[in-house]
């Protein structure tokens, strides 16, 4: 069977963040510094006194990410993840180190098989629904609305290329100016299309909005059987590490907006992303 690929461009608005980097909005930190050490100890049975160490570690490094974080400095950040994973090894016996290497390549062979379920899920009951739909939409565009979308994606890939090529290790997501050329390239070539075909896009989502609802139901199960919770009534948080799959997309809530405004911005990226989507 043919393979099926996807080419869409994805603007991240928000990105999941490991433990070290502290959680947003409303989750507790304390709760999630408690959550870490505790899960810890199941792993290799702290003693008190590295219970102590380990907190005043946590207490430390939460400090110094946050005036990390308020730079902008994503090297110190990594460099202060890199410290903090070295210095609770330091207080590690080798046995404790040792079962805790065991339970980190245990976890990623598991993450490494929920991502194989995941994708083969996508490629057999979401692409090929999509690219249906896609095709049909296709039949609603002008000969210059497809050349306008073509030349996008193209000017996107060489972006994307271009970024790869300069090796700083630092994602498009991650990089504001980068996601604002991204933004404006988005708008100035895509909005007159999506206004002009906005009733049949909003067709579009409202055909795909439960069968998404489904594949989110089916995927969940998919990650709950491999012992990873992230829907919305789960009170179980999720790490990067523990769960760079499952939560991916997800927004935490932080500051109070414009809810409007956001919803309207989400709206018209999915008519974004659906145009832009791309099957061979």
């Amino acid at each position: 069977m043919k393979k099926i690929k996807i080419t869409a461009l994805l603007i991240v608005l928000g990105a999941g963040l490991a433990f070290a980097q502290g959680p947003r909005g409303e989750h507790p930190r304390g709760d999630m510094m408690k959550n870490k050490i505790e899960h810890l100890d199941s792993i290799v049975d702290l003693t008190d006194d590295q219970k102590t160490k380990i907190t005043a570690l946590q207490t430390d490094l939460k400090v110094k990410m946050k005036e990390a974080r308020s730079n902008q400095d994503r090297d110190a950040m990594k460099a202060l993840r890199d410290k903090h994973k070295s210095d609770i090894e330091a207080i590690l016996t080798p046995e404790q180190n040792e079962k805790l290497k065991a339970a980190k390549e245990a976890k990623r062979a598991d993450m490494k098989e929920m991502r194989s379920e995941l994708k083969k899920y996508k490629e057999e009951q979401v692409k090929p629904t999509m690219k249906l739909k896609r095709e049909e939409f296709d039949q609603l565009l002008s000969e210059d609305e497809k050349t306008t979308i073509s030349t996008l994606r193209a000017e996107m890939k060489e972006i994307r290329a271009n970024k790869k090529a300069e090796g700083d290790g630092k994602p498009m997501a991650h990089d504001p100016e980068q996601r604002k050329l991204m933004k404006e390239k988005l708008e100035a070539s895509l909005a007159p299309i999506v206004e002009a075909h906005k009733a049949e896009l909003e067709k579009v989502e409202a055909d795909l909005k439960p069968l998404r609802e489904t594949w989110k139901a089916d995927m969940n199960q998919i990650k709950e059987s491999h012992g990873i919770a992230c829907d919305s009534t789960s009170k179980k948080k999720c790490d990067k590490e523990n769960c760079k799959d499952a939560c991916k997309g997800k927004k935490h809530k932080g500051k109070k907006g414009n809810h409007n405004e956001s919803r309207a911005d989400k709206a018209t990226m999915k008519h974004y992303k659906f145009l832009l989507m791309k099957f061979e």
